[in-house]
């Protein structure tokens, strides 16, 4: 009499026949010929081979391997948005996997990335520019304010230290907001540092 092995390895395929892992179908007790009881949506084949990018899918009598890119952050030439793939299958065409770099570029198809129009480069300047401009506006009014500041302290001091704290403080600011013109004239190339307080 034969013996059967109470299971055997087979093949879990999902509603697309992709490949999902291996399970074991139990030996049917009610035969005694070694029918087993297969459980839904898996069959009884070789375990595929693992292959990185790919993932098995079965054809009915063998195993065929699919681009599977669905871990993957793509982005669409047209937007530069961020697409998540959802479906095993080769790329879209409208897909690239380099990121766009900023809404400044549009994709290039002829030279495959991500190109900026002499336009698109003047307007990001120009942005540069008014950031760099409303930045140093600010710190110069935070500087003006602490100016004023320092000065009542020393037109108001009560005692010596209090003077010198006041002078002290009004000095700093003050070769910070001179060091702060400079750079917005293009004297100094490095942004000076606030003064601590």
């Amino acid at each position: 009499m034969k013996i059967y092995a109470p299971t055997i390895p087979v093949c879990q395929l999902d509603e697309n026949n992709y490949f999902v892992g291996m399970t074991t179908a139990d030996l049917d007790p009610l035969e005694g010929n070694g029918h087993y009881l297969i459980p839904g949506f898996c069959i009884e084949a070789d375990e595929p081979k693992f292959k990185a990018g790919y993932i098995a899918q079965w054809t009915g009598d063998s195993w065929q391997y699919i681009e599977d890119h669905r871990s993957e952050v793509v982005y669409s030439k047209e937007t530069g948005q961020e697409i998540k793939i959802s479906e095993p299958g080769e790329l879209p065409k409208t897909v690239t996997t380099t990121p766009c770099p900023d809404y400044f570029h549009h994709w290039s198809e002829k030279e495959n990335k991500w190109i900026m129009s002499p336009e698109a480069e003047a307007q990001k300047q120009q942005q540069i520019d008014n950031e760099r401009k409303a930045r140093i506006n600010t710190l110069l009014s935070v500087a003006a304010e602490k100016i004023a500041a320092y000065q009542d302290m020393l037109d108001f001091s009560d005692t010596e230290e209090e003077r010198q704290e006041a002078e002290k403080g009004l000095l700093a600011w003050r070769k910070y907001r001179a060091a702060l013109l400079k750079y917005q004239k293009g004297l100094i190339s490095d942004m000076p540092s606030k003064p601590e307080e």
